[in-house]
Parts: structure tokens; sequence; C-alpha cells
């Protein structure tokens, strides 16, 4: 018997994908200051998402996207206690991950039938409204639970549920966002050097 083939319609998908999408960010966020077998079976559940993802709609990722997704879930879960011991750690994400968010939306994009421009130029917007979803997301959670994504934290040393507010949410929300755009147009302007020289490398030849 020939193997059957798992089939959505276009409708399917984007259901399918928005359930993906509303999961994602409630893990990614709700957790972040949680138990550690909390945040492990946290990172766990992202890699397996993404694998769902993957073979749903037939993206065909490359080990290094799988790479990629494990060091942001990582960083984000497993990594969460350093969210309130070092400042500077929340800001590091921020600029790093969203290289490779863009590495793993590039090569989606890629797939369309699109001058190489408009792929870097989709990927970079992509991204950054990624990153608008996330900050609204934050929002949303610290409004009904407090969760004190928003701002800087640093736990304070006379007692493990004490933090000293060190940013304001709103000034964290825009310099989040400006060194997510940062890492973005780092990997987009990388990218467009790399293929501007291929294109001169076999011009020459």
């Amino acid at each position: 018997m020939g193997r059957v083939r798992f089939r959505l319609t276009y409708l399917e998908k984007r259901y399918y994908l928005l359930i993906f999408s509303v999961v994602l960010l409630l893990v990614v966020y709700l957790f972040k200051n949680a138990s550690t077998p909390l945040r492990a079976i946290s990172t766990i559940a992202v890699m397996f998402l993404f694998y769902f993802a993957d073979h749903l709609f037939n993206i065909n990722f490359k080990k290094r996207h799988y790479a990629f997704m494990l060091i942001i879930a990582l960083a984000s879960f497993l990594g969460s206690p350093f969210y309130f011991i070092y400042p500077n750690y929340d800001k590091v994400q921020h600029f790093f991950q969203p290289i490779l968010l863009s590495s793993i939306i590039f090569f989606m994009i890629n797939k369309l039938h699109l001058e190489l421009k408009w792929k870097i130029t989709f990927t970079f917007f992509v991204v950054v409204a990624l990153l608008g979803i996330f900050e609204i997301g934050e929002f949303v959670l610290d409004s009904f639970f407090n969760l004190r994504l928003q701002g800087v934290y640093l736990r304070d040393s006379q007692g493990l549920e004490k933090f000293n507010l060190l940013m304001d949410p709103l000034k964290d929300t825009i310099i989040d966002l400006a060194y997510g755009m940062a890492g973005s147009i780092v990997y987009c302007g990388a990218l467009a050097g790399f293929y501007r020289k291929k294109l001169r490398h076999n011009l020459l030849k």
C-alpha cells in the first residue's frame, strides 16, 4: 500500500499556525520564573512544537535551524533565573536571538518566488513583527499574572521573593525592540553582503 500523506487545506493550516503561535507565546513567557523541572519541560515542549510545525507545513528545516531553536529555548527557559541576577542578560538575548530567528524566517521566505532584496526585506519585517507580538504578549501576561516580564528587575539579596526595579516596563520594551531590530539588521546586512560577494564571484568566473 502506498503511503498516505497528511494534507491540510490553506484555511486549516492558518488555523493550526494560529494555535501554534499562541501556545508558543504562552509557553515562552509564562514559565520564565518557574521551577527547574518545569523550565526543562518547557524547553522540550518548544522543540516538539518546532518539529511539529516543520512537518505539518512541510518546511524541511535544516539541522542548523533546530540548533538555533534549541539555543533560543535553552536561553529563554533554563537560563531564565539569570533575568533576575544579571540585568543585561535580557538585552543580550534580545540582540542575538533575532539573528538566529532571522535565519529561520529567511529559510522559509527564500522558498517564495521573489527577488532577493524583497526576501531580505520581508525577513526583517517578519522578525520585527514577531518581536512586537512577544512584547504585547509580555504586557498581557503581566497584566493578568504580574510575572515581571516587562521591566528589568534584580533579585534582592535580602530575600528570594524581593525584586528591585532597575528599568520601567515602557523603557524596557522600547529598548528590547531596538536591540531586536539591530540584531535582525545585522543578519540581513550580512546576508545581503554574502549574496553580493557570491554574485560578483560568479560573474568573474
